[in-house]
């Protein structure tokens, strides 16, 4: 292990940067916290650059991580909470840094197979982490982000998918338009959610493949890519309640074309 024991090592200072939104876009790296989290990384299609333990933790992670060839970095105790963005002691013992996934939209479009996910304006970075936990569980092929307004590699975001980001591909995508186009123009069925559609989500036909739209937190699906859509589906709510979380929502969904494909209940 290499020893870092003070603020000016270059690798460490690169590693800190990586706390805010800037550097990250710029160097395309993004923190995973956890000790379980990177270690199932190291058997995932994203893999860590280089990891950082605190000073006497997590040996076999460290073993495990050098046998791969991947930098480990002993911090000292004093150090380490820079990496999370917190000035207080935690119990997290171990950061990774990771590369962003390196697709686009044009590589998820050509396979027109499976499900994949398609969010639009998700604004609230614990939701769209919850996204992509969820669709990876559902063995969906990739998340869009469409006219994204939250981080997908924020801290709050990449805590929330316990790891998942490291398994399922995502792509961002300013401009939804570009998105329902390039689906359209591959031959992807697109079906939309919305709290509005005319028909249940057990009336529809969500054989594979297609691509599942979910919309806002607040607003939903946008009036435009609604109308884009090839089907609008629902799910019926009860009692008081008038929407569901989105990630509730989209596990309900990509959860019930899981079910019809292995033709029981999961």
């Amino acid at each position: 292990m290499i020893p870092v024991a003070h603020l000016k090592h270059p690798a460490f200072r690169a590693a800190c940067r990586l706390t805010e939104p800037a550097p990250r876009e710029a160097e395309r790296r993004f923190l995973m916290e956890g000790t379980l989290q990177i270690a199932k990384a190291l058997h995932a299609p994203l893999r860590p650059l280089e990891v950082y333990v605190k000073e006497e933790a997590e040996p076999e992670l460290a073993a495990s991580c050098e046998r791969m060839g991947i930098p480990v970095y002993s911090v000292r105790k004093g150090l380490f909470h820079r990496l999370l963005v917190s000035g207080y002691e935690t119990c997290t013992t171990a950061v990774a840094v990771m590369p962003w996934w390196n697709v686009t939209l044009d590589d998820i479009c050509a396979r027109c197979e499976g499900i994949v996910l398609v969010a639009e304006r998700i604004q609230d970075p614990r939701n769209l982490g919850m996204l992509i936990r969820t669709a990876d569980a559902a063995q969906v092929r990739a998340l869009v982000l469409a006219s994204p307004l939250a981080d997908p590699y924020s801290r709050a975001c990449v805590r929330s998918t316990t790891g998942s980001i490291a398994f399922l591909p995502i792509v961002s995508c300013e401009e939804s338009r570009k998105v329902v186009d390039a689906f359209r123009a591959h031959g992807w069925r697109q079906v939309g959610s919305s709290a509005h559609a005319p028909h249940l989500l057990w009336e529809e036909d969500l054989t594979h493949p297609f691509c599942l739209w979910v919309g806002n937190e607040q607003t939903g699906l946008l009036p435009e890519t609604r109308e884009a859509m090839d089907t609008l589906i629902r799910i019926p709510m009860g009692g008081g309640a008038h929407s569901l979380n989105v990630a509730v929502a989209t596990g309900i969904l990509l959860f019930e074309a899981v079910r019809r494909r292995h033709g029981q209940i999961m």
